[in-house]
């Protein structure tokens, strides 16, 4: 029987801003968690899947799907931060990820303090 799920957590100032970061991992399941407000405002799901070409020469082309499951859809952001998630996971591993994310800010800066956070701290 699989033993409980392992999370990690950290706080990092970003452009100015608390932000709060929690990774957990489920056994067949990623959830992430980044929040300036100590609440969450979407749950996103991301997954990767490789796509195989006919042909042995030709290399497989790796998909990305993201899906606001709740939230505002029209934060783009949101879902762009969450496809970038899913680019550093699928170079690990194979889990799909779920994103429960809020954002007070919104700017390139933040948005790569976010990703820098994840590099960092991400060990699949």
């Amino acid at each position: 029987m699989p033993g409980p799920p392992q999370s990690h957590q950290w706080e990092m100032e970003i452009c100015g801003v608390t932000t709060a970061f929690v990774i957990t991992d489920f056994g067949s399941e990623l959830l992430f968690t980044v929040s300036q407000s100590g609440k969450i405002a979407s749950l996103i799901q991301a997954t990767a899947s490789e796509m195989r070409e006919i042909g042995p020469e030709l290399d497989p082309q790796r998909t990305f799907d993201v899906q606001v499951l709740f939230g505002d859809r029209r934060q783009e952001h949101y879902r762009a931060l969450a496809r970038a998630l899913i680019e550093l996971v699928a170079a690990k591993s194979s889990k799909p990820l779920l994103l429960g994310i809020h954002l007070r800010e919104n700017s390139a800066e933040m948005f790569r303090g976010i990703l820098q956070q994840w590099r960092e701290q991400l060990t699949i």
